[in-house]
């Protein structure tokens, strides 16, 4: 059983204790241009579930459950890369990687904003076995909500706007990417499920894009 003071403690905890622990890099993108995107994008907002709670404790439960699987982690890990033959193919790579540096100061903004810390942090302190996870240089953020997520589903869009025929293996691809994080373990569920939320207002906060 959980005493008080550690309750306190798993409620209050986050990925970052202070500003200082915010990379400088993070910041910057932060900050950063986006001509792609309209000025008056609102962004959602959906508190994630708390440290201390079921819902936190069904999550981890169920990555536990999930098999490790490291070369399908990396194989989606590059999100430009991952579309690129359909990217090409449609006259759209050199957007797409500009969309997918763009979308990166939305998502550091809500990450930041939200701070939750990543699933094996928690794991950690309740000690729970998440049975192994993958460990990227992209997975160094707060968790919520998945970057991949919100970049997969969102290029996976962008490409079924141009091109509908073939929209089924856009979503998938989108899909795959955004299913990698919980399969590396990297992410809640809940991380991907707002993801895909945020993916969809940025799609409609696109210029050219109706």
């Amino acid at each position: 059983m959980i005493r008080l003071k550690e309750l306190i403690e798993l409620k209050g905890m986050k990925y970052y204790m202070s500003e200082d622990e915010v990379k400088k890099k993070h910041k910057k993108r932060m900050k950063m241009e986006t001509p792609n995107f309209h000025e008056n994008i609102i962004l959602p907002k959906s508190q994630p579930p708390d440290n201390d709670s079921i819902t936190t404790r069904n999550e981890l439960k169920y990555l536990s459950d999930i098999e490790e699987n490291d070369s399908f982690a990396e194989s989606m890990d590059d999100i430009v890369k991952v579309f690129k033959p359909h990217s090409e193919n449609l006259g759209l790579h050199e957007y797409v990687k500009s969309i997918v540096k763009e979308s990166a100061k939305f998502i550091m903004l809500l990450k930041y904003h939200y701070n939750r810390p990543r699933p094996h942090q928690v794991a950690s302190f309740l000690e729970m076995d998440l049975n192994g996870s993958t460990m990227l240089e992209s997975m160094k953020t707060p968790s919520y909500p998945s970057g991949h997520a919100v970049q997969g589903y969102l290029i996976a869009d962008i490409l079924s706007h141009r091109d509908p025929r073939n929209a089924p293996v856009y979503q998938q691809l989108g899909e795959d990417i955004a299913h990698s994080r919980i399969v590396a373990k990297a992410h809640y569920p809940s991380d991907k499920k707002f993801g895909k939320k945020v993916s969809r207002v940025l799609f409609k906060g696109l210029k050219g894009f109706k």
